[in-house]
């Protein structure tokens, strides 16, 4: 039986205007990509933000892409979960 990594994104924005949109999903086959393979596709980037006139620094993440998600390549996110891994019969749905 496969078993597959699952990877949840969160997109920027507030989660009650994102709706269904708040995380991206990934999804990557165990027998080619290792734990540490899928989450070395998400980078580190710092980023800025304005408050009170001051800017302040925090981290946020790149999918560096493979063909795997490819149309995701380049996408920021604030913040990246390994949800696990899933026999092919229990993989979470994937909206």
């Amino acid at each position: 039986m496969k078993q597959y990594h699952v990877i949840s994104a969160k997109n920027f924005g507030y989660e009650s205007e994102l709706g269904e949109e708040t995380y991206d999903y990934f999804v990557f086959p165990s027998n080619k990509f290792s734990q540490s393979d899928v989450m070395s596709l998400f980078v580190s980037i710092t980023k800025y933000t304005w408050k009170n006139n001051n800017e302040y620094p925090y981290t946020a993440y790149e999918y560096m892409g493979t063909q795997y998600c490819s149309d995701l390549y380049g996408k920021q996110y604030y913040q990246i979960i390994y949800n696990g891994l899933f026999d092919e019969d229990n993989v979470p749905y994937i909206p």
